[in-house]
């Protein structure tokens, strides 16, 4: 109990030293600033009393009502007028201070809605009829020397209205500068609006009605006669309570302008929010406002299109994860996906020593996000290097971002590795604007977080990318250029004589650890040789909407030249027996594709027999350097392909494979046994095209 008590004196003694001051600023202003209505009137223009209105807003009902009481008591004392309106305009001071901390709003931080401000107005209207009606009839009571109309008409209703305006026209603007009201659009709109009627009203009011009632006049009020000031209140009342209405019904002209303009602003943030979480489910929200046609139309089709590399990304990785762990469950939390994916993806070793105190804390209960990123990091290799980020870099990293990170609220430590996580794009930064960092981590973050770490350690044996990758192109095109020459001279003397023989009609070599390591039932491997065949081919599936995986291997091929097709200067020809067979030497490369979906598999076939292959008979349009009998094949049976033999070769860090007939298969390999005794020789079938298999029968491409 006692540091609860402790805790809580500083703020209290800051709230009534705070509420002090404006007491006296206001009994100051009370004494200076004081506009009088001229008549049979005995009122002030007071709009220092929106500090009492302040006062009760910020700290409740009890601190307003004895600022209002000991406000209006220190300006009677100076003013000589003692306790004779104690009763009445003291007590009432001290309701305006009391009741307007009963607002149903004034506990939230910020007021952020145009029917929250809406609010805020009708119930200072209804505060000060409250309080102004207490006063005005305490008043009467106690002075009855004016009659009741002209006690409405030139003493409560001035009295109300020059209240009611002062509280309208400056409290809004207070609580904006207090940052009580979130600067956001339908705000902005609302108050824009609002002040803009208030200026257009007060101009016109001095520019059109005649000078005796202009403002001037108010501060020369003695050089009226009563008639005159009278007019004056009369004028002031007419004008005052257009000016209420008017204010009242800018709100609402704000919040039609809001539901036929920001509403929809407000649904795009909220999808685009979405976006940033990467939660798919935007895109139907996104689709829906797409459809405008207007400029939120054009705006949310392309967020839609700038999302959707997002979100096949993040599905093409969840849909893998999920497959290599077949054991995780829908009710798994993102805490057991994370660390059973860790282990899955990195070894056993990924969690950490088990004897370390640290790591074990960790890994006990929920993972923060911020927890999840460091542990991300630690099984990544880069522990240490997270390490070496001063203050300086890390605040680098942190630029833009608005992470509002301070020292008090995180360890240098989690600065550190966020700022690494940062840097190395293990996160995407669009997620810091609506992730709270301390949050326990969900199953979509750690999605998220394990496909960028296997982007990040992905070996180059596996594959490169996806179809759809923005630089899948020249992701390839760089493997192909970096593979080099692809030779194991030993081997290829037996093949070629393989090949003289009339044993085989051509082999292929290749480095074992280019080889993809992709899931059979959803693999095709089409080989070819030339880059440019290679682009129009990725292109062709990205047209097609056929998503795989892909991987280059690059390799040497040597084969049976059929006469008819064409001999290009780059073709290294070798005649076996004086011009009338040849065969070729070429570097070549199989792109291997493990398709999405099996119906993405089965359709790879009709596309490239459309659009990539040859006839001899011209006239089609197909892809650039077309084979005319081209060449991909499965592993798994599939319709439309044909069944043939694979040959294989292993030769330490290479395989040969060579592909003949079913027939021919037993030969082949007891030959290569008999030739390479050495060397491990095995078969396996496989799934060819139809043109392939005509031309290892020795028939013609169509």
């Amino acid at each position: 109990m006692p540091t609860d008590q402790t805790c809580d004196l500083p703020s209290r003694f800051g709230k009534i030293v705070f509420t002090a001051a404006v007491v006296v600023v206001y009994v100051l202003l009370n004494t200076v600033l004081r506009l009088h209505l001229p008549g049979v009137s005995n009122v002030d223009l007071r709009p220092q009393i929106v500090l009492i209105f302040v006062i009760g807003y910020l700290y409740g009902p009890g601190y307003g009502f004895l600022a209002g009481v000991a406000g209006n008591f220190g300006t009677d004392i100076l003013l000589g007028y003692g306790v004779r309106y104690l009763p009445s305009w003291t007590v009432g001071n001290g309701l305006f201070g009391a009741l307007i901390g009963f607002f149903p709003y004034r506990k939230e931080r910020q007021l952020d809605r145009i029917g929250q401000l809406v609010g805020l107005a009708s119930f200072l209207i209804l505060v000060n009829v409250v309080a102004l009606t207490y006063a005005a009839g305490m008043e009467h009571v106690l002075d009855r020397q004016l009659p009741s109309i002209v006690n409405f008409r030139y003493f409560y209703l001035p009295a109300l209205l020059s209240n009611v305006l002062s509280t309208l026209l400056l409290f809004p603007a207070v609580l904006f500068f207090l940052r009580r009201l979130k600067p956001n659009y339908p705000v902005k709109l609302a108050l824009g609006t609002y002040y803009l009627t208030a200026v257009l009203l007060i101009a016109s009011w001095i520019t059109f009605l005649p000078s005796y009632l202009g403002v001037t006049a108010v501060l020369h009020s003695a050089d009226l006669d009563l008639a005159q000031g009278n007019a004056l209140v009369e004028a002031f009342n007419h004008w005052a309570l257009l000016l209420v209405i008017l204010l009242v019904l800018s709100f609402l002209a704000a919040g039609w302008m809001l539901r036929t303009l920001v509403t929809p602003i407000k649904r795009l943030e909220t999808a685009v929010f979405a976006v940033l979480k990467g939660d798919p489910s935007s895109a139907d929200q996104l689709g829906r406002l797409a459809k405008r046609e207007d400029e939120i139309g054009i705006l949310s089709y392309a967020v839609r299109l700038l999302s959707e590399k997002l979100w096949e990304t993040q599905k093409l990785s969840q849909n893998e994860l999920e497959k290599r762990l077949r054991f995780l469950d829908a009710r798994d939390s993102g805490t057991d996906i994370f660390l059973v994916a860790l282990i899955s993806i990195f070894g056993k070793d990924a969690l950490g020593d088990p004897t370390d105190a640290g790591a074990a804390s960790e890994t006990t209960g929920d993972l923060s996000n911020l927890a999840a990123i460091s542990r991300l990091l630690a099984a990544c290799g880069l522990k240490e290097l997270a390490a070496t980020y001063s203050e300086a870099k890390i605040e680098k990293s942190f630029s833009n971002l608005d992470l509002r990170a301070t020292d008090a609220a995180w360890s240098r430590e989690e600065r550190q590795a966020l700022a690494l996580a940062i840097d190395l794009n293990l996160l995407f930064k669009g997620r810091l604007k609506v992730l709270d960092l301390h949050a326990p981590l969900s199953r979509e973050l750690a999605f998220h977080l394990l496909e960028r770490a296997r982007s990040f350690v992905k070996s180059s044996k596996n594959y490169i990318g996806y179809v759809t990758e923005l630089d899948i192109v020249s992701k390839v095109c760089d493997r192909w250029e970096k593979a080099g020459k692809i030779r194991n001279d030993t081997v290829e003397r037996v093949m070629r004589t393989a090949i003289s023989q009339r044993v085989i009609t051509g082999y292929q070599i290749k480095k074992r650890d280019s080889l993809a390591q992709f899931d059979a039932n959803l693999e095709i491997v089409y080989s070819h040789s030339s880059v440019r065949h290679l682009k129009q081919v990725i292109g062709l599936l990205m047209g097609e909407a056929l998503q795989a995986k892909l991987q280059l291997e690059p390799k040497h091929s040597v084969f049976y030249y059929r006469q008819e097709w064409e001999k290009t200067p780059e073709l290294a020809l070798e005649s076996l027996d004086g011009g009338a067979t040849w065969v070729a030497h070429k570097d070549e490369f199989d792109l291997v594709l493990e398709f999405t979906a099996p119906e993405f598999r089965d359709r790879f076939r009709q596309v490239i027999e459309a659009h990539a292959k040859r006839e001899f008979t011209g006239g089609q349009k197909v892809l650039v350097e077309s084979w005319y009998q081209p060449l991909y094949h499965s592993v798994v049976p599939l319709d439309g392909y044909v069944r043939i033999a694979d040959v294989m070769l292993r030769a330490g860090t290479h395989i040969v494979q060579t592909y003949v007939k079913e027939d021919e298969m037993a030969d082949v390999q007891a030959w290569f046994k008999a030739a390479l005794p050495g060397l491990e020789v095995s078969s396996s079938a496989i799934w060819v095209n139809a043109a392939f298999f005509r031309y290892l029968n020795g028939g013609s491409a169509d």
